[in-house]
């Protein structure tokens, strides 16, 4: 199915397609590194990084938040 035509679909559902997206995105990146979800998903990173900011999210802390150690790396 084309993009395009999942859009329409949306929209004669009442379901507003780009805020719809947003919010998916926003949601994404506060689970993963916005330069994974870039390379996956096949956008710009730069892109992918501003939804980030929007969301609120840190992403230096990422890697201590994802150690099988935990956030104390004992």
């Amino acid at each position: 199915m084309h993009v395009y035509s999942v859009a329409t679909i949306l929209r004669e559902s009442g379901i507003p397609a780009l805020a719809t997206r947003s919010r998916a995105w926003m949601q994404m990146v506060r689970q993963a590194p916005p330069s994974v979800l870039a390379d996956a998903l096949g956008i710009n990173p730069k892109t992918a990084m501003r939804y980030a900011e929007r969301a609120g999210t840190d992403y230096l802390a990422y890697a201590t938040l994802r150690s099988p150690r935990g956030p104390e790396g004992a």
